[in-house]
């Protein structure tokens, strides 16, 4: 299960609505000041969400809590939004290959175009897709914890004077 922290931003009968931070692998490896990627996702902070969430736990606004989404989902998701579009791009490109180049004799500005139409048909129909399933329970997240109250900066906790020697 993948899982990630969020507060508790809103609190409604039998549901909660929390906040969390789109996080990215970026910027953890070695050669994070070289790269492009890297640079850019240290300069544009992550997105905000929100999410709604059913639960029948005591929570109240400001908590910190721990929420988490099985990866079945995740990869679905990934397969659906990302494969989808490629399959119909490559499927595309071969029957414009085989029609404007093989059986027609011209050049490969139809196989791309062809391609490319495909291609859109491709996202089109996964952005379809990824809304019918966006309702299902599989592909929202749980509550896993109520961790309590984040640490605010004017409460600090220092056990250095326990550990060094």
């Amino acid at each position: 299960m993948m899982r990630s922290l969020a507060t508790v931003v809103a609190v409604e009968p039998g549901a909660i609505t929390v906040s969390c931070q789109q996080q990215t692998s970026c910027g953890h490896c070695a050669s994070r000041d070289s790269c492009g990627t890297g640079i850019v996702s240290k300069a544009v902070p992550g997105r905000s969400h929100l999410v709604k969430i059913p639960t029948r736990e005591k929570v109240s606004e400001g908590q910190l809590v721990e929420i988490g989404l099985p990866e079945k989902s995740m990869l679905h998701s990934a397969l659906l939004v990302y494969m989808l579009p490629l399959l119909f791009l490559i499927l595309g490109a071969a029957f414009g290959q085989w029609f404007f180049v093989d059986l027609a004799g011209s050049g490969e500005l139809g196989v791309i175009l062809v391609a490319a139409v495909s291609a859109a048909v491709g996202m089109l129909l996964a952005r379809h897709l990824a809304k019918r399933v966006e309702g299902l329970s599989a592909y929202k997240p749980d509550l896993i914890r109520v961790l309590g109250n984040p640490v605010h900066e004017d409460r600090v906790i220092n056990a250095a004077s326990k550990d060094s020697d």
